[in-house]
Order: structure tokens, then C-alpha cells, then sequence
């Protein structure tokens, strides 16, 4: 397989696990520093280096559960990645603990295996990109489907059907269960609160508006639902660290994921 650099989703057949929802490659030549975006996902992703022959060397698997704010990770020299991204609410299948427990920790190497013991098999023996593809794409395939949580489903559609606005409340009206109910299920499925994947989503969606730089950030805020400018703006760095108009450049740079 050719290897390309930078960021890219690949088709495979893991794809039709319905829990996966993309499979990404990242690679790059040379070091670097990135910021990642939370998504309210998590990724299961094996990061290694590829030598000058295509060989690869040090695989280490790694969980990266959801987050609430965005993190700032360095990236050496030809050092690469292969992620499974998970549909929230659709990691059971996967993770041998509850996402509340890890939400927020990077979880690295032997620590990955404790909570998916098969994902360390998975970094013996494989000699080139192509070799942990395939011993990836076989693993998943195999996996039993995971039975869908009509609750948490229907929850993750009204979040996003409402782009993040929704207040719980609402969905709880909407659903007919109460708010405790709401809160513990979709926390123990997802692994944030519905108010903090409703942030993200909120967020997410103003950060992407961002890259339109003919779209003013006043009406940026007013279209995601944000009380005002100032409103968005004390969010956004609370979330990346970084004021609406300077990730207005950040985000022409690549440096952000």
C-alpha cells in the first residue's frame, strides 16, 4: 500500500462494522506539532515508524478516548498513524471498560491492552503498513455487532439534528425520560454528559465556519447559537486555547486535526 503523507480516510471492509465510523491514515516526513480538535469519539489508532525501507518499527497501540478540550501533540519524523474512529455510543464492542472511566486520558501501550486486550496482538509481526492493515481490517470484520441503545441513539440525533443547542431538558421532554436517566446512560455510551457533547458539537461546527474567511465571526456565533460574540469566543479558548480570530489562521497552517 502506498503510505501518503499527511492526513487521509481509507476504505476497508471494517468500515461495515457499523461502530466504525472512518478509518484514517496520517504520516508525515517531517516533525511536527498538532492540534486535535475533540469530536466526542474515540479512536483506536497504532502509531509506529516507518525506517527508509518501508519496514515499520515500535508499533504501539493507543486509545484516545473523548475529550473536552483540544490537546497540542508532537508528531517526529516519519512517524505514522492508522485510527479506527468509533461512533459515539458504539464502543462496547470494543472497549472492555466504560468510556466515563478513561474520558479525557490518553490511554498508551499497556494501558490501551487493559481495556482492548486483542489490540496489543495486533502490533506483533507486522512488517509493513499493508501487513497491519490487513491484520486490522480481518480483526474487525469478525467482531460480533454490537446491539444498538435505542436511547443514547435517539439522543445522538437530537444533539445533532440541533447542532448542539438542544438543552437537556428539552430532550428529556422529548424522549419521555427523565433528565438522571438521560445523563447516566448516554455518560456510561459516550463517555461526556449530553451538555458536554452538545458543547462540541456546538463548538465543532463554529470552528469549521471558521475556514470561510468571508463569514464574520459576530455572525458566526449568532448562527451556532451562542448568546454573542463574546459568548462564542470565551468558549472557543476555553475549548482550544485559542481566540476565534487567531485559529482563523491556525486553521490555514494544517496544524490543527
Amino acid at each position: 500500500m502506498d503510505f501518503q503523507i499527511g492526513f487521509n480516510e481509507i476504505e476497508i471492509d471494517a468500515l461495515e462494522n457499523e461502530s466504525v465510523e472512518a478509518v484514517w491514515t496520517y504520516y508525515n516526513v517531517q516533525g511536527n506539532h498538532h492540534y486535535i480538535v475533540p469530536d466526542g469519539r474515540t479512536d483506536l489508532i497504532f502509531t509506529f515508524d516507518i525506517q527508509a525501507n518501508g519496514q515499520l518499527n515500535n508499533i504501539i497501540p493507543i486509545i484516545s478516548p473523548p475529550f473536552t478540550k483540544a490537546h497540542l501533540i508532537k508528531i517526529r519524523a516519519h512517524q505514522g498513524f492508522i485510527g479506527l474512529r468509533l461512533r459515539a455510543g458504539f464502543t462496547a464492542s470494543f472497549l472492555s471498560t466504560p468510556l466515563s472511566m478513561i474520558s479525557g486520558s490518553l490511554q498508551y501501550g499497556k494501558d490501551a491492552a487493559e481495556h482492548v486486550p486483542w489490540i496489543e496482538n495486533l502490533c506483533s509481526d507486522k512488517n509493513n503498513v499493508s501487513q497491519l492493515i490487513t491484520g486490522i481490517n480481518r480483526h474487525i470484520c469478525a467482531l460480533p455487532p454490537q446491539s444498538k441503545t435505542t436511547m443514547v441513539a435517539d439522543i445522538l440525533s437530537l444533539i445533532h439534528q440541533d447542532q448542539g443547542i438542544t438543552q437537556v431538558n428539552s430532550i428529556a421532554q422529548q424522549i419521555k425520560v427523565s433528565e438522571r436517566t438521560i445523563n447516566r446512560k448516554f455518560t456510561h455510551a459516550v463517555g461526556l454528559s449530553p451538555k458536554q457533547y452538545s458543547s462540541i458539537v456546538r463548538l465543532k461546527r463554529a470552528i469549521d465556519s471558521l475556514t470561510n474567511s468571508s463569514y464574520a465571526v459576530s455572525s458566526i456565533a449568532v448562527d451556532c447559537g451562542f448568546s454573542d460574540q463574546a459568548h462564542m469566543t470565551r468558549e472557543i479558548k476555553n475549548y482550544m486555547g485559542q481566540t476565534p480570530l487567531i485559529l482563523r489562521k491556525m486553521l490555514d497552517t494544517g496544524i490543527i486535526l
